[in-house]
């Protein structure tokens, strides 16, 4: 048994102790849960490569197989403890097609948090990492306008999650509140179709969100040193922003990376919609581009452009449905971002033709 599922044992423990220890009160008092889930299902026109999405799902949509559900689909379950007014906690558990190529449930979330004061608080266990301006939701699907998140944006660092511990503090400056948290501990990366498909680091990171009325900046700075073989050293620094003022929306995340290994590189997206009424059409770009080649010799690792418009549709309570047209250029034969196994007679500059359909549900 790892130290996940002890830590989660733990605080199923922790929380019947409390409710002993309160006889007056419920379990409904100091446990909730939730879920959340996607299923997705996604066309390419182009045979010599697989469309994956997101780096770390191994299986997609266009050599293997026209449609595939693996990209999008997965379904997450969390439940959160109320142990004191000042000791809480968070248990998720996420199945989604993985580097292994299987649905096998693992343990997202799994941490400890004790409020110090009103705004200073400590975090022991697994979390996400807060690399990205929607690293927290990226996968809950109704809580995106998109199908998905850019493929392109994440590429760099594909590490989710850590075990270790985090500082957390929130500052308040008359409408501005500012979020900021501090994080150490060890994340692993999974990367499918390469020599080195897993490989364990240490990760610190600083986030700063703020937060003005309908106006959100994410600023964040990562370092990783690799445990293992490739030596990577990634240092990436991740600005976003959101305005979101109810009727419309716009929206955008950039970062650039550098590492003596694989090169240093710039990725991004922007993307803006409007709601009218139940529906909301949408639209982004993204990129990301290797900025020089770093000691493996990968040249242009990674590259890939990609424009798409869509629409959601909040048909019923806590459902929405979304239907996403895109196209991505495949401007690189190395691991290109959103594409893996790809096929001799690949050239730079092959365009795939893309269409998703995914129902979202929360609950």
């Amino acid at each position: 048994m790892n130290w996940s599922c002890r830590l989660a044992f733990a605080m199923l423990a922790l929380t019947l102790a409390a409710v002993n220890a309160h006889a007056a009160g419920t379990l409904d008092d100091y446990l909730t849960f939730s879920g959340f889930g996607t299923l997705g299902a996604v066309y390419s026109d182009y045979g010599l490569a697989d469309f994956t999405g997101p780096l770390s799902v191994p299986n997609g949509a266009g050599h293997g197989r026209s449609w595939s559900l693996t990209p999008d689909s997965d379904l997450g379950a969390q439940a959160n403890i109320t142990m004191t007014d000042a000791l809480t906690g968070v248990l998720q558990v996420l199945s989604r097609d993985d580097e292994d190529g299987n649905y096998k449930p693992v343990v997202e979330w799994a941490n400890l948090k004790y409020d110090i004061t009103s705004d200073l608080a400590v975090r022991v266990g697994r979390e996400v990492l807060p690399t990205y301006e929607r690293s927290e939701t990226q996968n809950v699907g109704f809580s995106l306008p998109w199908v998905r998140v850019p493929a392109e944006s994440t590429y760099t660092s594909t590490a989710t999650r850590s075990d270790g511990v985090s500082l957390l503090y929130r500052v308040k400056t008359g409408a501005i509140t500012e979020d900021v948290q501090f994080q150490w501990g060890t994340a692993t990366e999974d990367l499918p179709g390469v020599a080195f498909n897993s490989n364990r680091a240490h990760v610190v990171i600083l986030e700063d969100t703020l937060l003005y009325g309908s106006a959100s900046l994410h600023l964040a700075y990562q370092s990783a040193d690799s445990l293992g073989f490739p030596p990577a050293r990634i240092a990436l620094a991740d600005v976003g922003f959101t305005y979101d003022p109810g009727a419309w929306f716009v929206t955008g995340d950039s970062n650039l990376s550098r590492d003596r290994y694989f090169g240093d590189f710039i990725s991004g997206y922007v993307s803006g919609g409007v709601r009218l009424g139940r529906f909301a059409p949408y639209a982004f770009y993204a990129t990301t581009h290797a900025q020089s080649v770093g000691t493996s010799g990968l040249k242009s690792l990674g590259d890939q452009d990609t424009l798409a418009a869509g629409v959601r549709w909040d048909f019923a309570r806590n459902f929405d449905f979304k239907l996403q047209l895109q196209q991505a250029i495949i401007e690189s034969l190395n691991d290109p971002a959103a594409f893996n196994n790809l096929q001799p007679g690949a050239r730079v500059g092959d365009k795939a033709n893309l269409l998703s359909l995914a129902v979202d549900v929360v609950f």
